[in-house]
């Protein structure tokens, strides 16, 4: 059964503003999120603004999201790039 994946609009400005081929690769990484929102490796944010989302990472990219399994949805909220301040 698949989800519907949803992208906020901050996660679709930062998905157009990354380069192409990294586009393609996490476009891919939504992709399989439709199919099954917790394959890869994707673990709970435990603290910061993102707190209790989950995050699955994509190369030096992390995609933030939330999921509803009553309804079968994924809400991207953000995809960033890894480093000191991402989660905070």
């Amino acid at each position: 059964m698949s989800w519907a994946c949803s992208l906020s609009h901050q996660a679709a400005k930062q998905l157009r503003a990354l380069p192409r081929e990294r586009q393609e690769q996490v476009a891919g990484a939504i992709d399989e999120m439709g199919r099954d929102p917790t394959r890869g490796d994707v673990r709970p944010i435990k603290s910061g603004k993102f707190r209790g989302a989950l995050r699955k990472r994509v190369g030096p990219y992390r995609i933030v999201y939330s999921v509803n399994p009553k309804a079968k949805e994924v809400a991207i909220a953000a995809i960033l790039t890894r480093g000191e301040a991402t989660y905070r």
